[in-house]
């Protein structure tokens, strides 16, 4: 489906704004009279372009035009705030950063696109995984689901110490739990000791400047 023109995307703003506020949808009198038409017809034709498009879904009456209107799904997707996604950036010697075809982020999926309705989020304390790029203060999203392979990034319960993040590596009847920094030893625990929470399939960085 094509996207909107400007000013169809500011009478789709109006109309919702308008519901907000009255309960009701606007009527294209109303339509025009906010926009400044001389007459309905030009608040008509934006209505059926709305429709079109698939923003908006109408009922007809009379003559045609447009008596009830409805947001569809993607209607109301389309409210959803949004941000633009333009490149990258080096971070390293300096280099020309040019703007790369235009993407836009509204969704936590537009960012991990893999993400599951069952996965959750833990914020990393200590500094045991920082050799995976896994830092204090990171998000880590967790899939409690399914059995980890050897070498997955875990978040794991050992009964008597509580939870941590390791490497997993399952060795007969004990689990072997692995650090990504130097500073700490592997610990090996019998497998009934250790439940894996879940496997590590994304971390996020949150820094406020």
């Amino acid at each position: 489906m094509r996207q909107l023109t400007k000013r169809q995307k500011e009478i789709l703003d109006f109309i919702v704004g308008f519901h907000d506020r009255e309960g009701r949808f606007p009527t294209g009198p109303e339509i025009a009279d906010h926009f400044g038409f001389k007459d309905p017809s030009p608040a008509y034709q934006h209505l059926d372009a709305l429709e079109t498009k698939g923003f908006i879904k109408i009922k007809r009456f009379g003559y045609g035009r447009p008596t009830a209107i409805q947001l569809s799904e993607r209607g109301q997707a389309s409210l959803i705030p949004t941000w633009p996604l333009l490149g990258s950036i080096s971070a390293g010697p300096l280099t020309d950063v040019g703007e790369a075809p235009e993407r836009r982020l509204g969704r936590l999926t537009d960012i991990i696109p893999q993400l599951e309705p069952s996965d959750f989020f833990l914020v990393v304390s200590g500094d045991s995984m920082i050799g995976a790029d896994i830092l204090p203060g990171q998000l880590v999203v967790i899939r409690p689901e399914g059995i980890p392979r050897a070498g997955d990034i875990c978040s794991v319960w050992v009964d008597g110490e509580g939870s941590t993040l390791k490497y997993v590596y399952p060795e007969g009847d004990n689990i072997r739990l692995v650090p990504a920094n130097p500073k700490y030893n592997p610990q090996t625990y019998p497998a009934d000791q250790v439940r894996i929470q879940g496997v590590v399939i994304a971390s996020l960085a949150v820094t406020t400047y």
